[in-house]
């Protein structure tokens, strides 16, 4: 593949930031690419291009990552420190996909807007209206947790229900990376594609608002809400990092067990690796399912 021997695994290891502009030009590319050949699905094939597009990368890379790994395994409390090269690899991917997103979002035209991003403002608006029913009703009806759990505006409840419907999306990471190797790709960019949207929404309701609405003041306000994304931190870090996390650990066994050493001492080790992994994982959802708790309750 062209983009694999533009980008290979030691360039992406060596400087991961350029993983950022690697993740703006394809989500770019596979935007208007799906939004000109099937417009009514616009919204997801996009992702599914730049998921295709990166894969053979991203594979090169846990390959490498599975070979050291078995060659030195480290202690068992420096398990993320050595798997911090692709957490970041993979971080810098998701921020671009978030500016990539968000960009579109708020420069295209309403019209071409609301065709290339209908799943993602759908998924908002579901979210919101979880949101609601958790603060104002007390109600959730959802397939996760159940299908009537009233919380009435309760810390705990509501803790319960964000961590069960975050624990389905770890689990369904974990479970395509170990059966498509790095497919958890198009869950990293859906979530970016929706904290995308959310930004790009920000920016457009401050020109609203705003009395001048020249190309510089346009501009401006991309880049001030671009920033203002900076409050989904607080819960948003640890639940995409735990994400992130769970993918890699999915991946790395996976890689494994394609190469057939799940009978050697090497697969002992890189199973042990990737459950440490996923219990972190898990860890940082609870982190961020009790900052997000506090924050739905707090209005």
């Amino acid at each position: 593949m062209v983009l694999e021997s533009i980008l290979g695994e030691k360039e992406a290891r060596k400087h991961p930031l350029v993983m950022m502009l690697f993740s703006i030009a394809l989500s770019s590319v596979g935007l208007w690419v799906s939004y000109f050949t099937f417009p009514s699905t616009a919204s997801t094939l996009g992702i599914a291009f730049v998921t295709i597009a990166a894969m053979p990368v991203l594979y090169s890379i846990f390959v490498a990552e599975e070979e050291e790994e078995a060659e030195k395994p480290g202690a068992t409390l420096t398990f993320i420190e050595r798997h911090f090269d692709i957490l970041k690899i993979f971080g810098w991917f998701f921020i671009g996909l978030v500016i990539s997103y968000s960009f579109w979002y708020f420069f295209l035209p309403q019209e071409t807007r609301s065709v290339v991003f209908s799943e993602q403002e759908g998924a908002l608006g579901e979210i919101s209206d979880i949101r609601n029913d958790l603060t104002e009703t007390g109600e959730y009806h959802g397939s996760v947790v159940g299908s009537d759990v009233k919380c009435t505006n309760d810390y705990w409840c509501i803790f319960k229900v964000v961590l069960a419907n975050n624990s389905t999306v770890l689990f369904l990471s974990i479970l395509i990376s170990f059966a498509y190797g790095a497919g958890a790709l198009f869950l990293i960019g859906w979530n970016a594609s929706v904290i995308g949207v959310l930004i790009g929404k920000d920016a457009l309701q401050s020109i609203a608002f705003s009395s001048s609405q020249g190309p510089l003041e346009s501009v401006a306000s991309y880049f001030g809400s671009l920033v203002n994304g900076l409050s989904l931190i607080p819960h948003g870090l640890p639940e995409i990092g735990g994400y992130l996390i769970g993918a890699i650990a999915g991946c790395i066994i996976s890689v494994a067990i394609t190469k057939k050493k799940y009978r050697t001492h090497e697969f002992q080790i890189i199973t042990k690796d990737s459950l440490l992994l996923t219990f972190f994982a898990f860890m940082l959802l609870v982190v961020g399912a009790l900052i997000e708790a506090a924050l739905i309750v707090g209005g």
